[in-house]
């Protein structure tokens, strides 16, 4: 399963990606809101996107949101960088400009999908990534691993090529159930992936000169 690390900051990119836990980038929503102009988010994104080397999800719902404007302004975010995918809010009306940017050789990822079914018609409407709020489903009833499961198994009927992406699974074995049920990828923050590759009794043991093996020996059961 991928791991595509929800930040801005190419630092994060960078500290991840020097230990190959890095897939793809999502941006936070805000990220371009501080550009001066859209000449300037679009520079920025291209600038930042040309600087990693897998997808770079970007959200176009506040660009979208403006008209025919905004649509022409998602078009040009959307072919900044050949990495650069749009975040489109799955909705009746926005399968449309899903379709229509997609036709148009711009990616579009949906967001905001919380059942199988809306996994399945966003995928039909051009969609190259479904972020499932697994987030949001396992806050209201646990289902977010079997809503990923499910979704794969109709993706994978239809022969649909859509990823199944798993929208910030809270923790350790969130994530690993969303692997589990098909997810082909998950969204984490940093901080996040930092607390799920702590494992308390490997400092423990790390820290007791005792418990570690010397001169190439190996510990045994009962050596404890």
């Amino acid at each position: 399963m991928k791991l595509f690390l929800a930040t801005d900051a190419l630092d994060d990119v960078q500290w991840a990606t020097a230990r190959g836990w890095c897939d793809g980038v999502v941006l936070p929503d805000a990220a371009l809101r501080s550009a001066a102009t859209e000449e300037a988010a679009v520079s920025w994104l291209a600038s930042f996107a040309r600087a990693v080397p897998f997808p770079v999800l970007v959200d176009a719902a506040e660009t979208l949101s403006h008209g025919a404007s905004g649509l022409d302004h998602a078009r040009e975010l959307g072919r900044a960088a050949d990495n650069v995918v749009l975040q489109v809010p799955f909705t009746e009306d926005n399968a449309v400009l899903m379709r229509s940017l997609a036709a148009g050789g711009i990616r579009v990822s949906a967001t905001f999908v919380g059942t199988a079914a809306q996994a399945l018609f966003a995928a039909k409407s051009g969609a190259s990534f479904v972020l499932i709020d697994v987030d949001r489903l396992d806050a209201m009833s646990g289902a977010g691993a079997g809503v990923i499961e499910t979704a794969r198994h109709l993706l994978d009927a239809a022969t649909l090529e859509a990823e199944v992406v798993a929208l910030f699974p809270s923790g350790s074995a969130s994530l690993a159930a969303c692997g589990a049920a098909g997810a082909d990828a998950a969204v984490v923050g940093a901080s996040t992936l930092r607390a799920m590759i702590a494992y308390p009794f490997t400092d423990q043991a790390l820290a007791d000169a005792q418990r570690r093996p010397t001169g190439g020996q190996r510990l045994r059961a009962g050596e404890l």
